[in-house]
């Protein structure tokens, strides 16, 4: 049991780190592939080498997270490599009969996560602050660790021990996290509507 937890959680701090570099650095070929095989089944492949195609709608989250005016796609070399190291992680997978690749369970989750992210982080701050807050066990250290690179990643910010302020909504698929996890009961989120020092929380929030 215990190693189920280890491998879920470093699968957890997988998901941020690789959402993190596709934000700081822009898409990167795997995340491209993940994307792709999300949003356009096995249509997705024909695209690899030929880049997205300008006028369709459908590529618009690709195209943002790609800057995609100066960069439409990848080299097949590239591509190629991902896909091995996509399907050793165990986040692709290739039906040998109809020679197509698709997204395994773990790869559904991983660009589920990433488009996610991205659709909360886009948009202008509401003007809203969000307070975290939370009280997690000793013996569910690497949870709260999970919590905090999360709300880190989020662009929240520690304002005193176990809480958190910052300016985006919590996306759906944390509350579904915070369960599997066991500390959905640990954690605590408000949405403020007005403070004493609402001057001084929305310059934090600023810097």
């Amino acid at each position: 049991m215990e190693r189920i937890k280890n491998q879920k959680y470093l699968f957890q701090k997988k998901k941020t780190s690789f959402a993190k570099r596709i934000f700081n650095k822009g898409l990167n070929a795997a995340g491209y592939i993940l994307l792709g095989l999300k949003d356009f089944g096995t249509e997705f492949p024909k695209y690899f080498a030929e880049g997205l195609p300008k006028k369709d709608p459908r590529f618009v989250l690709m195209r943002a997270l790609l800057a995609a005016d100066s960069k439409d796609g990848f080299k097949n070399s590239t591509i190629r490599v991902n896909i091995r190291r996509l399907k050793k992680e165990g986040l692709i997978a290739k039906d040998e009969k109809k020679k197509v690749y698709y997204l395994t369970d773990k790869g559904e989750e991983m660009a589920v996560y990433i488009r996610d992210r991205y659709s909360i982080l886009e948009k202008p701050w509401d003007g809203k602050i969000r307070l975290v807050i939370f009280d997690i066990p000793e013996n569910k250290k690497s949870q709260r660790e999970w919590l905090r690179l999360e709300l880190l990643f989020m662009q929240y910010k520690l304002l005193q021990k176990s809480v958190y302020i910052g300016k985006y909504p919590i996306p759906g698929d944390f509350y579904q996290e915070l369960i599997k996890n066991g500390i959905f009961e640990n954690v605590y989120i408000f949405i403020l509507e007005k403070s004493d020092k609402q001057d001084r929380l929305r310059q934090l929030l600023r810097d």
